[in-house]
């Protein structure tokens, strides 16, 4: 278990307040709704069309909650994995409360919503599987409050759950602030460094022979003149998904770019929904999950349709 000291008097209250909120919400939202009953794939939810549709309401996306990632299932579809300040849209709100949260399938019954055992008093975000399912990336700073020195973590599976986390690579984790974004069929992993900052860019990390390698920076299609929230990119790396903004932190865009065959890319596109960030693929790649006053997903049938017949 990972423990972060308090510091003082105010820091131990706080941290007291934050646990009581946590413990008493979870408590509440089992109480009303019935997990017992919650079976099949994706919860059960009836998937959606190519109108994005708020996902799980009352389970996972909650009115009274904050939600701050995707919905992060696992390759088996087993397990899911999200980002929640419990109570974030009410007077209650605790500055600092965001959580990891969790599901599972047992014995073809979904679990009741509850903080991950491996970070359970820690600010943690951004879940990502790896391809096989069994390690999960995380990323969170050493104080709970903040997160100036953010950094990603790995998770390793266990034969009763989840191991510790242990940081994912000093070739990866800097003083600089770390923000993980995905992995790809082949274990690559793309992050960014300094965020929202004048010295903001992306970078992947290829899996060679079971680590990580020296980070890559990418080219100028990904890091643009915008601001770069999130980047989703395909298993295969064919296509990447962009949540960006202009430098004045105007309204966040949602564009889809192609890997040319020369390995450039083309000419980002627009979508047609607002995204909030914070994206995520179902198992299955037929759904795409993201943030945006709760979570939401909606079918993939964009991707082929915005695909230009001349790329090259």
């Amino acid at each position: 278990m990972i423990i972060v000291q308090a510091k003082g008097d105010k820091m131990k209250k706080l941290f007291f307040l934050m646990s009581a909120v946590l413990f008493t919400a979870t408590n509440l939202l089992a109480q009303q709704y019935d997990f017992t009953e919650l079976t099949g794939p994706y919860l059960g939810q009836t998937p959606p069309g190519n109108r994005p549709e708020l996902f799980a309401p009352d389970i996972i996306s909650v009115e009274e909650n904050f939600e701050h990632s995707a919905a992060v299932f696992s390759p088996d579809g087993r397990e899911v994995f999200w980002c929640t300040n419990v109570g974030g849209n009410t007077d209650t709100r605790v500055a600092g409360n965001l959580r990891l949260y969790t599901m599972k399938m047992v014995n073809g019954r979904w679990t009741a919503p509850h903080p991950a055992s491996f970070v359970k008093d820690v600010m943690a975000e951004r879940p990502v599987f790896s391809p096989d399912g069994d390690r999960l990336y995380i990323e969170f700073g050493s104080d709970p409050s903040q997160e100036s020195d953010t950094d990603i973590y790995v998770v390793e599976r266990t034969a009763d759950g989840w191991s510790d986390p242990e940081p994912v690579s000093p070739l990866i984790n800097s003083p600089a602030i770390e923000r993980l974004h995905c992995v790809t069929a082949d274990g690559s992993l793309y992050f960014s460094r300094n965020n929202f900052t004048p010295r903001e860019a992306f970078y992947v990390s290829r899996w060679v022979n079971g680590a990580f390698a020296e980070p890559e920076k990418l080219g100028k299609s990904v890091n643009s003149d915008d601001y770069e929230a999130a980047i989703l990119v395909a298993p295969d790396e064919s296509y990447m998904l962009i949540s960006h903004c202009d430098t004045g932190h105007g309204q966040v865009k949602f564009s889809i770019s192609y890997k040319k065959t020369d390995g450039t890319w083309s000419e980002r596109a627009d979508l047609p929904f607002y995204n909030g960030g914070f994206f995520a693929f179902s198992p299955d790649m037929k759904y795409l999950f993201y943030m945006d006053e709760g979570i939401w997903w909606v079918s993939t049938s964009f991707i082929d349709e915005l695909n230009p017949e001349d790329i090259m």
